[in-house]
């Protein structure tokens, strides 16, 4: 009886995959016949090609003549269209498939709607107007510029966009307002700007307000904030914006007070572009943010980008593919809606098996049930093994069910750093609990032997040290000298007892081994993100500073009567790399056994290398040319000057000769074409 019951649950089990493959072969068939690709980041923000999450299901008002229309809003299953050069707003009934007019003959040209249980909002710029109606569409009010002396007399009113919240205020984007978001009262009374933009500042803004005086500085700096493009309200009262030509910062989610509560830190800053023109949320947080080329961007709530959809049409007019996209909105049960401002037409993406149930697994997510998403992130990984969200939640399931390895696994996919280490500190807490007793007995072996090698050497059993004949083998081992007696070794390198031009490159090249080591050889938790480096690379970034630096100082020496020559300088800056040479590798090999929160020492103690070794060229440069402190400073001073000037004259050289080369070669085709005439 078990053995037939057995017997049936795998043949259901095999039924169930054979099914799914199904399916995910009609998935990808679907995809061939999309006219645009889905788009999703794997672990390493690398663009990938996955499951298509939206596919077109219609394309409404062909027959509708919409003109220039600017905005779109969906409410209790009615369709609300700023029809912007037709000056009317577009109400169309989505159950029985009719549309009415409202404003059309009130109105001048309306870029933004906006609808709740009582009235439609419209944003009116023609006639610097805020127009509200009621849902039959007869003009209940207006509200025009705030007459409140804190708006400012020279400030612009010119509504494009606008939300209302629960209370009743209004949040309005103005054509060129760069204070912020315009908020006013139920009554049309000035509350203040929201959220204002800020301005970032460059090092050149830095060296302006240093030297330039004021008048320079009000000709040549501009520190005004990107007004915003559009806005948005959740369900929650949440106020969402975008701002064009901004990178790593265009959304925004504002909390009560204008603070943006999204991540805007370098390292965990949203993937996005600067082309946005609008944005919607749906009932879950999720965000879905458009640019005028027709990209639509899907964000989960926490600014996580889940899959990038649509396109421009170019050649020819295809659904789900848009000619200048102006508007996007999203209804209940997550379709898609977009606006396509110069056709008039509003295509409609319905959502795919692929993207529902990545909606499912992320709804767990939110509600901390790691375990019972564990299940869908599977199913996820079988349509996409790259998605960088699908290998977290997995991995956030596996940790809480205490599968910290498999965890790890799946955070380093994702290239979560943070939760990859508390995997990885649960994983070594665990090794160190059950390995506990053989460590500390290998420890005590160890102290034991150097104990023991010690005195054998004090009754002269063992030789403390060995006579090495080759001299060059001598030299190069003579680094560690450096560590105790740096002032005997600058002595005997310019007496030329110690080291040579042969020794103190070999030195060099253990250098720059080490600085690859450094750069690529570090753990998960503490590599320095260099999967878009190369070897060759670090190789140039680390070398020609050097070599830039001895021949650099080698000239401020000749100038300032230095008594070392270029052979000294070239020998004592290899030997002042010691402590980073022979320190560092093991700092490397720590990274493979701290976590995320011990990252202190891994910093500090590079430090500590970083600056002995600045130290020890400090004191090379001053006991090899026979310099005072005051006059060490100077010519280190004036070697990093020289550096600058030398990389700026060859980039100079570098542009002219590229230039001259181009000319050269348009001359020399210009000839060949008359020739051929």
């Amino acid at each position: 009886m078990e053995r037939e019951i057995k017997f049936k649950m795998e043949s259901l089990m095999r039924l169930i995959i054979v099914l799914h493959v199904l399916l995910i072969l009609s998935n990808g068939l679907l995809a061939v016949n999309s006219p645009f690709l889905t788009y999703t980041i794997s672990g390493k923000n690398e663009w990938k090609i996955t499951q298509d999450a939206y596919v077109v299901s219609e394309v409404l008002f062909k027959d509708l003549d919409l003109y220039y229309p600017d905005d779109i809003f969906i409410w209790e299953n009615k369709m609300y269209i700023a029809d912007s050069g037709n000056a009317r707003i577009v109400v169309f009934d989505m159950i029985t498939r009719e549309a009415t007019y409202v404003g059309d003959m009130s109105l001048f040209q309306p870029t933004g709607v906006f609808v709740d249980d009582d009235y439609i909002y419209v944003a009116d710029p023609g006639t610097s107007e805020i127009v509200i109606f009621d849902k039959s569409g007869n003009e209940v009010k207006r509200i025009g510029r705030p007459t409140n002396p804190l708006f400012g007399e020279t400030a612009n009113f010119k509504p494009k966009k606008l939300v209302v919240d629960k209370r009743g205020n209004f949040y309005i984007v103005s054509e060129g307002t760069f204070e912020g978001i315009i908020q006013l009262d139920q009554n049309g009374e000035f509350l203040g700007y929201f959220g204002a933009n800020t301005v970032g500042i460059t090092f050149l803004d830095k060296f302006i307000d240093i030297f330039y005086t004021k008048e320079q500085k009000e000709k040549f700096l501009n520190r005004i904030p990107k007004p915003y493009t559009n806005i948005t309200i959740d369900s929650k009262g949440l106020i969402y914006t975008v701002t064009q030509k901004e990178r790593g910062n265009a959304i925004k989610k504002h909390n009560t007070i204008g603070l943006n509560i999204l991540p805007a830190s370098k390292e965990r800053r949203m993937i996005d572009e600067p082309n946005f023109i609008d944005i919607a949320v749906d009932n879950n947080g999720r965000m879905f943010a458009l640019t005028e080329t027709g990209l639509i961007y899907e964000y989960d709530s926490e600014g996580n980008l889940l899959v990038s959809f649509g396109g421009r049409a170019i050649a020819t007019e295809r659904n789900g593919l848009f000619t200048v996209a102006s508007a996007i909105t999203v209804d209940a049960d997550g379709k898609v809606y977009v606006l396509d401002r110069e056709r008039g037409l509003v295509h409609v993406f319905n959502p795919t098996q692929y993207i529902q149930t990545l909606h499912k697994a992320l709804e767990l997510y939110s509600q901390g049930k790691y375990l019972e998403s564990k299940g869908l992130w599977k199913e996820l990984m079988i349509y996409d093994g790259y998605s960088k969200i699908a290998h977290y939640g997995l991995g956030k399931a596996y940790f809480q069910e205490g599968n910290y390895r498999a965890a790890a696994d799946e955070f380093k996919k994702a290239y979560a750093k943070r939760d990859y280490s508390d995997a990885y500190w649960e994983i070594r807490n665990e090794f160190l609990q059950k390995n506990a007793g053989i460590i500390l007995l290998g420890f005590i072996l160890f102290i034991a032997l150097l104990v023991a090698l010690d005195e054998l050497s004090k009754r002269g059993l063992i030789k403390k040290r060995l006579k090495i004949s080759s001299k060059l083998l001598n030299d190069i081992i003579y680094i560690k000298n450096i560590l105790r007696h740096p002032l005997d070794t600058f002595y005997y390198i310019q007496r030329r007892k110690h080291g040579s031009v042969l020794s103190a490159t070999i030195i060099y090249v253990i250098f720059f081994l080490v600085i690859q080591f450094d750069y690529f050889g570090r753990s998960f938790i503490f590599n320095l993100n260099v999967h878009d480096r190369s070897v060759g690379f670090v190789l140039l970034a680390s070398a020609a500073p050097t070599m830039l630096w001895v021949f650099a100082n080698y000239l401020v020496s000749s100038i300032n009567d230095g008594r070392g020559t270029l052979r000294d300088i070239y020998i004592f800056t290899a030997y002042s790399f010691a402590p980073y040479i022979l320190f560092q590798p093991f700092v490397i090999l720590l990274t493979y056994i701290l976590t995320y929160n011990e990252a202190f020492i891994v910093s500090f103690v590079s430090m500590i290398l970083i600056t002995w070794s600045a130290v020890l060229l400090f004191t090379g440069v001053k006991e090899i040319h026979d310099y005072g402190v005051l006059d060490t400073i100077k010519s280190i001073l004036l070697t990093l000057v020289w550096i600058f000037v030398i990389i700026l004259v060859y980039s100079i050289v570098y542009m002219l000769w590229d230039q001259l080369a181009q000319t050269i070669y348009a001359i020399v085709q210009e000839v060949l074409y008359r020739a051929r005439k």
